[in-house]
C-alpha cells in the first residue's frame, strides 16, 4: 500500500497542478486510475496511478503503476475520432526493455470539464496473460 501511496500522491499533485493550468496550454491532461484484468489473475497489480499529456496534434506521453507494479514510461500518438481514440506507441517496464503499444480507448461522459475513458489494452507480452480494461479521468 505503501508503494501505491508513492506513486498516487506526485500524481494527484502534478494533476491538480495541471488542471489549474489548463487555460494557459492546449491540450489534455489524464489521470490513470484502476484497471480489471480479463480473466482475472491475483499476481497483477489493479491500482495503476499515473499522469499523462496528450497535445492538440496528437502526440502523447505519460507515466504508470503498471499491473507488474513497476513505473512504466510510454509514448505515441494518439488518433481521435469523436469520443473514439486509438493510441499508437512503445511502452517501457515490462519484461521486454520497450515494447508496442496499441490501445482503442471511448470517453464515456463529460461532467463539468472532467471526462471518463474507458481503453482496453490488448495483451502484448507472453508473461502477462490477461487482456486490461483501464480507467482514466481526462481535464
Amino acid at each position: 500500500m505503501a508503494t501505491r501511496l508513492r506513486y498516487l500522491a506526485p500524481c494527484v499533485a502534478l494533476i491538480a497542478l495541471l488542471a489549474g493550468a489548463t487555460s494557459t496550454f492546449a491540450g489534455t491532461v489524464g489521470l490513470h486510475v484502476a484497471s480489471v484484468h480479463i480473466p482475472a489473475r491475483s499476481m497483477y497489480n489493479n491500482a495503476n496511478p499515473g499522469v499523462y499529456y496528450r497535445s492538440d496534434s496528437g502526440w502523447t506521453a505519460g507515466v504508470y503503476h503498471n499491473s507488474l507494479s513497476r513505473a512504466s514510461v510510454y509514448a505515441g500518438y494518439t488518433l481521435q475520432y469523436g469520443r473514439f481514440g486509438l493510441t499508437a506507441g512503445a511502452a517501457t517496464g515490462y519484461q521486454q526493455t520497450v515494447q508496442p503499444l496499441l490501445v482503442p480507448s471511448v470517453s464515456l461522459f463529460t461532467y463539468q470539464g472532467v471526462t471518463t475513458r474507458i481503453a482496453y489494452v490488448p495483451r502484448f507480452e507472453k508473461r502477462i496473460e490477461s487482456h486490461v480494461l483501464h480507467l482514466m479521468v481526462e481535464f
